[in-house]
């Protein structure tokens, strides 16, 4: 595993409640993990697949997109427009569980190369976790919040 994985899987751990569902807690390493490495690729497949398919997705601007297939397409228009990232960073910094909901808020970083130049931005998050009937947990809500709020 690697040394940032491992970093990630401390910061989720400490950050839940005692006695929090270890498959929420694989579930958060996995996706926070995954959209890391998927931001530098450009991989949107892995970047949509722990949203659930009505998920919605709420951008810094307050633009709502909903449905994963929309999520998808916001991607592939971003990386259309920007590239790949050249470093992206999730920090989990609160999770709150109730029952089949649960409540992961963090920070985050993303950095592009905006003519020639990296530009990095940061934004506080939201993602609703939910419990789905085999016990699995997909995002059903993720909330971009302003980057102005990231110190």
């Amino acid at each position: 595993m690697r040394a940032a994985a491992w970093v990630l899987a401390l910061v989720v751990a400490a950050a839940a409640p005692p006695g929090t569902d270890p498959r929420l807690l694989a579930a958060i390493r996995k996706a926070n993990g995954e959209f890391e490495v998927a931001m530098t690729k450009g991989d949107v497949a892995a970047i949509v697949v722990p949203y659930t398919a009505d998920a919605v997705f709420v951008g810094a601007d307050g633009t709502a997109t909903k449905g994963r297939n929309r999520i998808e397409q916001l991607y592939r228009d971003r990386f259309a427009k920007s590239g790949p990232a050249q470093e992206t960073h999730i920090e989990s910094e609160e999770l709150m569980v109730d029952g089949d909901v649960a409540y992961e808020r963090g920070k985050g970083s993303i950095t592009l190369l905006v003519k020639g130049e990296r530009a990095t931005s940061r934004a506080r998050f939201l993602t609703v976790w939910q419990r789905q009937q085999d016990g699995d947990w997909k995002i059903s809500r993720n909330i971009v919040l302003s980057p102005a709020e990231v110190p």
